[in-house]
Formats: structure tokens, sequence, C-alpha cells
């Protein structure tokens, strides 16, 4: 059955390629998928002995592409050559993505790749609910050039207990905060970013904005940030597990004494100034699914976003929203911190029957650019052309755009190393190098390494991130005053754990101190 199987599939591949020749790859690149080489200088394929296996990858997304089944099937030309997998694309909408994660794992049913972070798919939680595997061998064994694609320090940054449970995705590790608003209507508004600091800075522009153009000036979605202003980055704190919601330490302090932050006067300004910019309607007052959202910024209806603002971002701005965009940094310093370098990770089922195969993906994902731009951008003449090759800048094939394009996911961060990335704009050339400047002059925390073990207060992060989600969300969001709600929301997480999770985290984090002097 294995050889019968396998024999269709080789078939269906060759079938495969015949149209790829005819109509949507350039026949000089057809060679090299055909062969697994490339022109970015990947190695030419092990012989594949075995049969071929499925592996699936889930992840999080807009939508389902229209091209992914094309997608899909050029990658597997590839993956069945080179590695003997006929991989599964799993692309699972952002607001459905973590409840439907965390039923499938919870059941024990089968899975093998996994997009898993802090802020989503909790990677601590499903490490310390027996989800995801170790890696430390496998990586070593299965993937060496993307071991070895980073310092052993950075791998440091995953490892929870000792052992390492998720691949890193390189891209930025410092997070810094900040707005980008559309050009015309700075423009228009005779409003510059050049003296902005602060979120308050922008207040001018807002109301100009509201008053001038009829819209909501400020996007907000619920899959992301919503509309909370409060982000643990820009007000100077660790939050050591963003899954955990409502722990930190400011990065600076020697003692790395464990707060609760909603009791923090920088909260308190946070959900203030959020809830005056819903009141004065600068934020949306209901949130829509981030599809949605990101329709009506492309239709007008926002004129500011405010988020991870790295190099070479107006581009991808530009690429997700329809408008040219100008941005600013807010945050300074900027924090390199254990939850930004492992923002973005990929892991492996414990319940995979493939693992070995599944880090094979893992490893092309990482150091093959053809591989990872296939997933990533789509298929070459079909979704992208080359702008200028020698420079790595693609551009939409004519007549296609961001909003008609049957690929284009634009969550290349979540699927491998960024830094292979194919640029999208001419304006994007160096980004990757910026980037990992502002990596390596980010302000490291004084925790930076440490990892929460969550398994000894398991009960008390369940319970006090149901508090969290029913009467934190509405006070960050700025739907109701903090003054008014924060006592009510500080009783209910004491009474649902919240001071056993500080103590459990103040006592692991002073045992890692120690252990490092």
């Amino acid at each position: 059955m294995l050889l019968k199987r396998r024999s269709w599939l080789l078939l269906a591949n060759l079938l495969l390629l015949a149209v790829l020749v005819a109509g949507c790859v350039t026949p000089a690149a057809t060679p090299a998928q055909n062969t697994g080489t490339t022109s970015e200088g990947s190695t030419a394929p092990a012989e594949n002995a075995g049969a071929i296996v499925d592996v699936k990858y889930s992840y999080a997304g807009r939508g389902v592409p229209r091209d992914l089944q094309q997608v899909q099937d050029a990658m597997n030309v590839i993956l069945n050559e080179k590695i003997g997998v006929n991989l599964i694309l799993d692309p699972i909408d952002f607001a459905a993505f973590n409840d439907r994660m965390q039923l499938q794992l919870a059941a024990g049913e089968p899975c093998d790749i996994i997009f898993t972070a802090p802020w989503i798919n909790s990677y601590t939680n499903n490490v310390a609910n027996g989800s995801l595997l170790a890696l430390d061998d496998l990586i070593k064994e299965e993937a060496p050039g993307l071991w070895a694609s980073m310092p052993e320090t950075t791998w440091d940054a995953a490892r929870i207990n000792g052992k390492i449970y998720g691949v890193i995705n390189q891209q930025i590790f410092v997070t810094p905060w900040g707005v980008h608003a559309r050009k015309d209507l700075l423009e228009k508004y005779d409003f510059s970013l050049d003296n902005v600091t602060k979120w308050e800075d922008m207040e001018p522009f807002l109301e100009a904005v509201k008053e001038g153009e009829g819209i909501t000036p400020v996007y907000a979605d619920d899959g992301g940030i919503g509309s909370s202003l409060f982000l643990s980055q820009y007000y100077g704190y660790d939050a050591l597990d963003d899954g955990i919601g409502f722990i930190g330490i400011k990065a600076d302090d020697e003692t790395l004494t464990v707060v609760n932050l909603v009791e923090t006067p920088e909260y308190r300004e946070a959900a203030n100034l959020s809830k005056k910019w819903v009141d004065a309607g600068y934020f949306p007052s209901t949130l829509a699914a981030v599809d949605e959202a990101t329709a009506a910024f492309r239709a007008g209806l926002f004129a500011m976003g405010y988020h991870n603002e790295k190099p070479g971002v107006n581009a991808e701005w530009m690429q997700q929203y329809g408008w040219e965009f100008e941005s600013k940094i807010l945050t300074d310093p900027m924090i390199l911190n254990t939850a930004g370098a492992t923002a973005t990770m990929n892991g492996i089922c414990t319940t995979s029957e493939h693992p070995v195969e599944a880090m094979r993906v893992l490893e092309l994902l990482n150091t093959d650019p053809v591989v990872y731009n296939l997933l990533s951008r789509g298929i070459e003449g079909e979704h992208w052309v080359w702008a200028d090759e020698a420079k790595k800048v693609i551009d939409y094939p004519e007549g296609i755009d961001a909003s008609t394009s049957g690929y284009d996911p634009n969550t290349d961060w979540m699927f491998g190393n960024q830094f292979n990335a194919y640029y999208r704009s001419e304006a994007q050339v160096g980004a990757w190098e910026a980037t990992k400047k502002l990596n390596d002059e980010g302000y490291p925390s004084k925790a930076m390494g440490f990892v929460v073990d969550r398994t000894p207060i398991q009960t008390e992060v369940a319970q006090t991130t149901a508090v969290l989600e029913e009467f934190g969300r509405p006070i960050t969001y700025g739907w109701v005053a903090y003054d008014e709600a924060a006592p009510d929301l500080l009783d209910r997480l004491n009474a649902a754990g919240a001071q056993t999770i500080i103590d459990e985290v103040q006592r692991q984090l002073n045992d890692w101190k120690a252990a490092q002097e």
C-alpha cells in the first residue's frame, strides 16, 4: 500500500510540475524546484528511500487563501523530493486559533507542527500540559543548519526546565511599540510625527481626522491588541510570561521584584488613556474581526494604527492596508526579554506520528529561502514577480495587488527565519540588517533568559486568566473606568490565586538569579 501510494504521489507531482512549467513558474525556476537545488545555494536533496509521509502544519492566519492548495502542491514538489514529506497546510483564523488548538491539544488529537507563542496558543501552557515534544536532540540531529543559525544563548530563551520545546522564528526580538499613520492624512492636516514621543502626542491629529473625515481614527480589532494602550515594554516592564497576563518586573529592577501590573500607576495611566480615546471616538466602540477591520482600513475608515514599528514596516502596512504610511517608534528603551525572543515559535506535538520529518520541515523553513518564500509569498509568476532579483525585491504580477492576490498571508514572521524573506519593496531593502541591529542594541531585561514554570500554578493561571478576560479586558480596553472597576478586578484576581502566582514566580526568579551568580 505504501509503495502504491507513493507512486500515485510521484505521478501527481510530475503532473503538477508540468502545470507549473506551463503557467505558474518561470522556466528558470522550474529545474531548481524539480531537483531541490536553489539559486540561494541550498544543497541537493538526500536520497529519500522511505515512503512519503503526511505532516500537518497548523498556524494562525487571516482566513484561508484562495490558492492555498496550489501553494501547498508547489511546496510538496520540493518536499517530496528532499525529505519525503507531504506537507498539509492548516491555516486557522486568528480569532479561532487559540480556542481550536487548545481544544485539540486537550483532547490528545494527533498533530504535527503547530504555531505557539507567549501570546497565543500559549507556549508555556502547552509545555506544562505535555502537549509539546522536547526538541533538543531532534534539532541537532535533523536540523543542523537551524541549530547553527542562532547562538545557544538565544536558544536558552526557549528552554523550560532545561529543555527546548519550540523553534524560535528569527525576526525582531525587541518590541518597538509605536504608531503608523496614513501619509495622506498627515499631509492633509499638516501633522508631523517628528515631535511625537508618547501616545498622547497623537491626539491633535486624531481629533482633526475625526472632525475632518468623520471616521474613527485608530484601528483596533478583536484578534490582536484590541484597544488597549497598556503594552508592557512601552511602560518599561518585562511581563515575564505574557500568557499569565498580570505579572511583571521593571526591566531595570536589580531586585527582580514581581508585581501585579494591574496595581501599577502605569497600568492605571494606560487604562485611563484608552477610556479617554474610546469616549472621544478615537477607538471603535466595538471590535470587529481581523479580516473585517483590515477591510475597513483598506476602505479608508481608519487613519492610524499602533503596533511593532520595526524597520521596513511601512511597506508591510501598505501591503496589508493599501495606504502609504509613516511610522514612529515610541518605546525607549527597547527592552530585550525572554518573551520577545520567543514571541513566535513552531513546536512539534507529542502526538505527532512523524516528529523526525516534522523537524526536517522546520529545517527547510528556516534555512531554505525558496521553500520559506513559497510559504510566505506564494508562487513566482502567479503571486509575485521579481522587481529586483539582485536585491531580493519582489512585486505583485501585473493587474494583481494584496486585495486580489490568491495567496498573500502576510505572516512570514510566523513561518520561520524572516531574514530569508524577499523584500516587498525597494524601501525595505536593508531592513533585516537594521532589525538585527535593533536586536543587538536592545536593553536586556534583568530577567533575560528566565522562563516561568507554570506546573505548580496551572490551576491559578487558568482561574486568573478567566477573570482577566471577563473583568480585566473591559478596563484595559477603556470600556469602563479604572478607578471604578479595578478594585473589583483585584479582589477577583486575588480570590482566583493571583498572590499564589506572584509568590511562586518570585520564588522561581530568586532561584534562577541565585543560579546565575
